[in-house]
């Protein structure tokens, strides 16, 4: 099964937030304010019951635009129909509110984050991009690059002006 850039970020971003949420101490740490503990601890009473919450601005680390948005969607219903994860609906209806990953999805994530991107994209063929058709090295020293020309740059292709209004 051939992974797509989009399916391996969230499957990364869901096992890292697993694990963050995960390392929460039962109690709370010196050092640390009681609310923000209570914060983190309601995260992992709400994985243990739905999942991750579904957070693509955290995933990708930027606000997520409206197309960004549309792609995500799609790729969690393939990953979900792929048996990699669980699309989780908190209230019921067809909005995705959590995540759950699947054993296969928690394997293929941890093997994504076990291994730099380079080593795993060449280890790993399922993972690995397609390779291109054409894989003769390129000769450099005999490319020859041709200028670009723009109609407002030859003086003869412009418009005549009009002789009468």
């Amino acid at each position: 099964m051939v992974l797509t850039p989009h399916m391996r970020t969230i499957l990364a971003a869901v096992l890292t937030d697993i694990r963050r949420i995960e390392a929460v101490p039962g109690r709370p740490p010196p050092g640390m304010f009681r609310e923000d503990w209570r914060e983190a601890w309601r995260e992992r009473q709400e994985l243990e019951q739905f999942g991750i919450r579904h957070d693509l601005e955290r995933w990708l680390g930027y606000p997520p635009s409206p197309s960004d948005s549309a792609v995500f969607s799609r790729t969690l219903r393939r990953m979900e129909d792929k048996g990699l994860l669980i699309r989780v609906s908190r209230w019921g209806g067809r909005r995705t509110t959590h995540v759950r990953l699947t054993p296969s999805g928690k394997r293929r994530a941890e093997g994504l984050l076990s291994k730099p991107d380079v080593e795993a994209a060449q280890e790993s063929p399922d993972i690995a991009e397609p390779e291109p058709e054409n894989t003769e090295p390129v000769n450099w020293a005999n490319l020859v690059l041709l200028p670009l020309r723009f109609p407002f740059d030859d003086p003869a292709a412009a418009d005549p002006a009009p002789e009468n209004k």
